[in-house]
């Protein structure tokens, strides 16, 4: 009788314990959930690639952003309609996010310039301040075999396609020391692609080739030293 009553007893206290521990991965469980619920809840800011973005500062360059033509990325396709909805978003939020279906990153590392690393290349935009609601607007589209710049005027709300080579004074045949030595040219045409543009500040551009070292006699050196003129509505060259 007592063997049957101590095996009643210890089955009790068995099922007792049972009970507590699957009430407390019940409640385990849902503060898990509960968790979940607060990471995936707001999961654009917990992201670790988000990118803290302050509209005001960055106004002017931002809007300019939506209107430059399709044409400025053309290894690309990032639509207008697209873009317009993407700046709504910054300046409400003030962050963004990388763009899965567009570009792979962004960051804005210059007050003037945004750079946006696309696939295998990257696209950079810059504005350069002649007064106002005035600027002048550089686009470059940079692949693996080459670039393709285009420049623009912004006027209040408005812009108008300028020539590349206007904006700048004189342009790169300037680097020979001979423009009529075929030999030196055709050298500087096969290593066009080479060039590196180095967007500085609000007014500086450095333009660099390390591949013209290998032809000394032909330049007279591989880095152009541009500085923008409001004035002249263009970019000095001021050294070589």
């Amino acid at each position: 009788m007592k063997r049957i009553l101590l095996s009643l007893l210890i089955l009790f206290l068995f099922s007792c314990k049972k009970n507590e521990e699957k009430d407390e991965s019940k409640i385990t469980n849902q503060k898990a959930q509960d968790t979940v619920k607060v990471e995936t809840g707001n999961n654009d800011i917990a992201k670790p690639d988000t990118l803290k973005i302050n509209y005001l500062e960055h106004k002017n360059l931002l809007n300019i952003l939506t209107l430059v033509p399709d044409s400025s990325m053309g290894s690309w396709e990032w639509k207008k309609e697209d873009r317009i909805e993407y700046v709504k978003k910054i300046q409400q939020n003030n962050y963004t996010l990388p763009s899965r279906d567009h570009f792979s990153s962004i960051a804005l590392i210059q007050p003037n310039t945004l750079h946006i690393g696309v696939v295998d290349g990257s696209w950079i935009l810059s504005i350069y301040k002649i007064k106002p609601n005035n600027y002048i607007v550089l686009t470059d589209d940079i692949v693996g075999d080459g670039n393709q710049f285009m420049a623009f005027e912004y006027l209040n709300g408005q812009l108008t396609y300028i020539p590349f080579k206007d904006v700048f004074d004189p342009f790169f045949t300037t680097l020979l020391i001979n423009e009529n030595d075929e030999k030196c040219l055709e050298y500087f045409k096969d290593n066009y692609i080479g060039f590196e543009y180095d967007f500085i500040g609000t007014k500086k551009i450095h333009i660099t080739n390390s591949l013209l070292e290998e032809a000394k006699s032909c330049f007279k050196g591989n880095t152009l030293n541009y500085e923008f003129n409001p004035v002249m509505k263009k970019f000095n060259l001021i050294k070589i």
